[in-house]
């Protein structure tokens, strides 16, 4: 059975002592849905909603289950263990290819040239000014098979050095030290990592996603188990509705908004960050799931035509969607 949590209690001594009636009347304690979601690493607007109040608005509680490695949480919605994720397209592609039964229902956030994915970051004093300086150089990532990886190497392919990089695995909280200490020459963050080595001049930024087809690979898109959909579309709708409602808010009070997520993620408040979101949580199209789809048969990840865009995401829980799917 589904856990909730109650949100009154009911006076029941009432009824026992002949004053049912006056009891009776009252109504039925509502119950709070209970989503289990983890602690994102990276600017999540999921933060900001439970700040504001906004799932409790609707019937639901964020039950926080902790953090979570980054490449942990696709497995972690496939096996229901959570209910909802924030990670990239890839992912998600990789594992539907596998069998896994997971199912975009929101965009994420865009990159833009003023609030990129990513930035590409090495120390003030490196030599490393372009593209073409990486030849032969250590890069840091946060994990294989997404978009610190995939981005970069389709942009080195376009200026044919795609075979001449090493790639480290590294958490963004551990790129600025080991920058620092020579253990990489280009560290790969996000958002509220790269406000902090930038802000305190601590990195130097050589170039951002947006410099790939204009950040169309950016969209980090939220997700769920196909059999949750199936047992609680209700919920689903409601959790789509709040993503939207804190997304556009998100996109106008961006200081604020990276103030509550320092604070929830124990972060120092002057450098938080957050990104810019799709209006209302939609995913535009096919565009920013099939360019995954054609990087990812490029790579070998992939078969030519074993998923087809159009199945692996739907905006039909969303309150805004003006489409059939």
């Amino acid at each position: 059975m589904r856990r909730t949590i109650t949100t009154g209690t009911l006076i029941v001594a009432l009824l026992a002592t002949g004053q049912g009636q006056a009891a009776g009347a009252k109504q039925e304690p509502k119950e709070a849905f209970v989503i289990k979601y983890p602690n994102i690493q990276w600017f999540d607007p999921v933060y900001v909603a439970d700040e504001k109040g906004w799932f409790a608005e609707e019937g639901l509680k964020i039950e926080w289950v902790g953090e979570i490695p980054s490449a942990q949480l696709v497995p972690a919605v496939a096996s229901r263990s959570i209910d909802f994720a924030n990670r990239h397209t890839p992912l998600v592609l990789t594992a539907r290819a596998g069998g896994a039964k997971i199912k975009i229902v929101a965009a994420g956030a865009t990159t833009t040239p003023e609030r990129p994915h990513m930035k590409y970051l090495v120390n003030p004093a490196s030599p490393i000014k372009t593209v073409k300086d990486l030849k032969g150089k250590k890069v840091g990532i946060n994990s294989f098979s997404a978009c610190s990886e995939y981005v970069l190497k389709e942009y080195l392919r376009r200026n044919g050095l795609d075979k001449d990089i090493n790639f480290v695995v590294i958490p963004d909280a551990n790129q600025e030290q080991s920058l620092k200490q020579g253990l990489i020459d280009v560290g790969v963050l996000h958002s509220p990592y790269y406000e902090k080595v930038v802000k305190t001049g601590a990195a130097r930024e050589i170039f951002n996603d947006f410099v790939v087809d204009n950040g169309i690979s950016g969209m980090l898109p939220f997700f769920t188990n196909e059999d949750f959909i199936a047992e609680h579309p209700e919920v689903v709708k409601k959790f789509v509705k709040v993503l939207a409602r804190a997304a556009d808010w998100t996109n106008e009070h961006h200081d604020e908004a990276g103030q509550i997520f320092a604070k929830r993620r124990g972060l120092d408040p002057q450098y938080a960050g957050s990104w810019q979101y799709y209006q209302h949580g939609l995913i535009p199209g096919d565009a920013q799931v099939q360019w995954w789809i054609d990087l990812l048969v490029h790579e070998g990840k992939l078969k030519k035509d074993q998923i087809q865009a159009s199945d692996v995401y739907t905006n039909s829980f969303n309150p805004y969607n003006q489409k059939k799917r």
